[in-house]
Parts: C-alpha cells; structure tokens; sequence
C-alpha cells in the first residue's frame, strides 16, 4: 500500500510540474525582431514615447525590474512636453532638431520609441519597442512582442527579451557592461 501511494504521490507531483511547464510556455509572449547593440546598457537617462500614460508607467517598471543591477532614470512625460508638442509624441515624430533637444536640455541618453496594437487575429496584441540613441537617433535595440495577453505582460516580456538578448547575444552586453559611452568605466 505504502508503494502504490509513493508511486500515486510522484506521478502527482510530475503531472502538477508538466501542467506549470505547460502553461507557462502558453501564456508567454514571443519576442520578435529582436536585437540589441552593447550601447544599451550604458544608458542611464530614458524617456519613453508613443503610449498612454498608464501603459508608460507599467512599461517603466518592467524596464527597471529586468535592468534592477543599473541605475535608470526615466524623465517625466511633462517634462517632454515642454520640447516637444503632444502631437509630435503621438504621431512619434522624432527629427534630429527634436532629439538633441531631448538631450540636451532634458540629458535623455535613449528614447523607448513604443507602440501598442491590435495584430491581424483580435486576441493577439503587438507591442513594438524600439530603443534609440537621442544624439545620433541609432537604434540600440528592438523587440515585437506578438501574443495575446495584456499590455502588463508584453511589457514584462519586451524588456526581459532586451536583457536578455544584450547579456547573452555573442556576450558583447555583458563584455561591454561597465564601458560608458564615452570609452571610460
């Protein structure tokens, strides 16, 4: 009897553990289009465009919670305004006059240009984020999340996707991750 309840008990186990595998694999969001150059992890002054300010808070804090070992700042959206009119931000008009003031006056290092949207099935959503060099508008890093699900978990996946693609892609992120832009440590 003890036998066949051990054998129940580790056949339990193993079924709970394929179901967790299991469902995790199916409710994770895919990164597409993905890549990311080593200047990425050198940044430290982000502003993020193209969201709603709901969305934006929520992209911020996965960005912060998958960079957690670096120091983040990202600007207000108020701030931005100030530079750029509401119009440019929702439409992400970004010429080069545009950015360096940016940059300028504000010191952002890199612009998340994002968009949220409906994909071609209606239970799949596309999150598009595209990380850009504010002085010489050079994109750093990109990543399609295409899935169903929340805007909550696209973040979460877009900026892990970033991170991990920047540590692990031919270990150049990692190498590179202590050089600031200007060459120095």
């Amino acid at each position: 009897m003890a036998r066949s309840h051990s054998a129940f008990m580790t056949v339990l186990v193993l079924a709970w553990v394929v179901s967790l595998l299991a469902g995790g694999c199916q409710s994770s969001p895919d990164a597409q289009a993905l890549f990311t150059k080593p200047e990425l992890y050198t940044y430290e002054r982000h502003a993020v465009l193209g969201l709603d300010p709901e969305q934006e808070q929520i992209f911020m804090a996965a960005y912060l919670k998958a960079f957690s070992g670096r120091l983040i700042t990202f600007v207000e959206r108020s701030r931005l305004r100030e530079i750029i009119s509401e119009q440019d931000l929702l439409k992400g008009r970004l010429d080069e006059r545009t950015r360096a003031r940016i940059q300028q006056i504000l010191g952002v290092e890199a612009l998340a240009l994002c968009s949220y949207y409906a994909g071609e099935n209606e239970r799949q959503m596309k999150l598009r984020v595209r990380i850009v060099d504010s002085a010489t508008g050079a994109i750093v890093g990109s990543v399609l999340i295409d899935a169903p699900g929340d805007f909550d978990s696209h973040a979460r996946a877009a900026a892990e996707a970033l991170k991990a693609d920047l540590l692990s892609g031919s270990g150049k992120g990692a190498r590179n991750a202590g050089v600031s832009r200007s060459g120095g440590t």
